[in-house]
């Protein structure tokens, strides 16, 4: 465990395993935590690193996170742990849902040390459809689950988490903000899976981000959900496995 200073307040992480390391950053509400099952399947090759993104769980909770500039934010404290953890080296990046377009952002600021990317149900501009769904998530929530995560956040915080990202991809979706700005400049091999039935990314956004990068691999599953790596954790691990031998990145 530990905490790297960032600009925007400190990125707490966790770490598992040994090998080349792999950055996991989680998607919007979880924490480093809830991955990991996740960290565990990639450890016998790489040492895991689990992010909390900033907001969530021991990460810092800057005034001004929730706005347009979310995702900005969210990829500047990246790119600040990313020069901090491993400033002569390159590292593999895997970043779900918010997770994968916080990695995007961070890539715009330290590209030289991001060797690779796999991306999980990532869009380029909020839709009608991830404010719809994000909305049906926030209603639907299970007692269970959400006594999980206030112990995650905190009792406190976790409502104040929950409204601002909720409103912050409300005030995206009316700007019709693009929050993936340097795809153009995305030279590293890139892995991006998608689902069919995935209610938070309709598939035109998956499919516009790995059009723009030149050395992008598309994975679709048109029965998976939101999150292939969730909807099958050992099957997304071989996959994962196999691509990363394949550009030649490991121990």
């Amino acid at each position: 465990m530990g905490k790297t200073p960032t600009r925007h307040g400190p990125l707490y992480y966790t770490t598992t395993g040994a090998g080349a390391p792999l950055v996991l950053i989680h998607g919007n509400s979880y924490t480093s935590a809830t991955q990991e099952r996740l960290a565990r399947l990639f450890a016998d090759e790489h040492e895991v690193f689990s992010i909390d993104l900033l907001g969530h769980g021991q990460s810092a909770r800057p005034d001004n996170l929730f706005g347009l500039n979310y995702f900005v934010m969210q990829g500047e404290a990246l790119a600040d742990l990313l020069h901090a953890l491993f400033p002569t080296t390159s590292v593999a990046v895997f970043g779900m849902s918010a997770g994968g377009i916080t990695a995007l952002n961070a890539f715009c600021e330290q590209a030289d040390r991001i060797a690779t990317l796999i991306l999980d149900g990532v869009f380029h501009q909020v839709s009608a459809a991830t404010v719809a769904a994000h909305r049906q998530s926030v209603a639907t929530i299970s007692r269970t689950w959400d006594s999980y995560m206030r112990k995650q956040h905190g009792a406190e915080w976790w409502p104040q988490l929950h409204s601002g990202i909720e409103q912050t991809i409300e005030h995206l979706e009316a700007a019709g903000t693009v929050v993936t700005p340097c795809l153009d400049y995305v030279r590293v091999p890139t892995l991006i899976l998608q689902g069919g039935r995935d209610p938070f990314v309709p598939d035109e956004q998956s499919r516009a981000i790995a059009a723009k990068i030149s050395a992008a691999r598309f994975i679709y599953d048109a029965e998976a959900g939101h999150l292939l790596a969730w909807r099958d954790p050992v099957a997304f691990r071989e996959t994962a496995r196999t691509f990363l031998h394949e550009i030649g990145y490991t121990a």
